[in-house]
């Protein structure tokens, strides 16, 4: 079965079921008055029902786009580039697949692990989904320069690595901004609210929207990023094959797999 002339559709999908998620979760949260208008972080539009249900929903659905996005991506710089011919490519391809699917684990943890519920869990997924995205992203950008000039230009490989470089100082940004407003936030004495409304006479305020604005232009600019893939994605092809190894599903399979077979072929 062919899953089309091209697949470039997998990076646009994500890319616009992402966005309108948090579009729509915040737009909600902010009419229903689950948080503030301004510098919510994105966990906190999708913290409480029912936008929790959505948030929840339509981001392990964006987890499922994401991983197989990033499946295509392995796979077509595989077909390019054999490990014969670049083992430097070859490695950075597995390792980058390895960090795209942590990334992606983490995604499904912010998902279904609210803050409200079990922060922990889901600070863990956050750090997972936006420092190993980076880290993600950084490495396919090293695989494009490493492609050039042989199978890709160097235009792609600017854009690339402009904005893997605004998604790692987002990441340092909001990291660093968002410890310093809950210090400054602890060492307030009395909150008649919580955390997820944010006023601007709150300790710490000036910090936490820098930490806000710096994790939502994070999650755009790794949308953009997988952007990058649609015109690369265009011109690939993927087949699913099946190979019938018995003329009855009562019988064993004489060569069928084993504990050698490669699960990423």
């Amino acid at each position: 079965m062919v899953l089309g002339p091209g697949v470039g559709f997998l990076p646009i999908s994500l890319g616009l079921l992402a966005a309108a998620t948090f579009i729509t979760t915040y737009i909600i949260a902010v009419v229903k008055g689950d948080t503030s208008v301004w510098f919510p972080y994105i966990s906190d539009t999708g913290a409480d029902s029912p936008e929790s249900c959505i948030f929840g929903e339509f981001l392990n659905l964006s987890a499922f786009l994401a991983v197989a996005t990033m499946y295509v991506r392995y796979k077509m710089v595989k077909a390019f580039v054999s490990e014969g011919q670049s083992r430097k490519i070859t490695i950075l391809n597995r390792v980058g697949m390895v960090f795209g699917v942590i990334s992606v684990t983490g995604m499904t943890m912010v998902a279904n692990f609210q803050e409200t519920r079990v922060i922990s869990v889901h600070l863990v997924g956050a750090a997972m989904v936006f420092g190993f995205g980076v880290l993600y992203a950084l490495l396919q950008t090293s695989i494009s320069f490493a492609m050039h000039p042989d199978y890709n230009g160097l235009y792609i490989c600017r854009w690339r690595l402009a904005i893997s470089l605004v998604s790692l100082i987002s990441l340092t940004t909001t990291f660093i901004a968002g410890a310093i407003a809950r210090e400054q936030w602890k060492g307030q004495a009395h909150h008649d609210h919580s955390t997820m409304k944010w006023d601007p006479k709150d300790a710490g305020y000036t910090a936490h929207a820098v930490s806000s604005v710096g994790e939502w232009v994070m999650a755009f600019a790794f949308l953009l990023y997988f952007f990058t893939f649609i015109r690369d994605f265009q011109k690939v092809s993927m087949e699913i094959q099946t190979h019938i190894c018995v003329t009855h599903l009562d019988q064993i399979p004489v060569n069928g797999p084993n504990e050698t077979t490669k699960l990423l072929v």
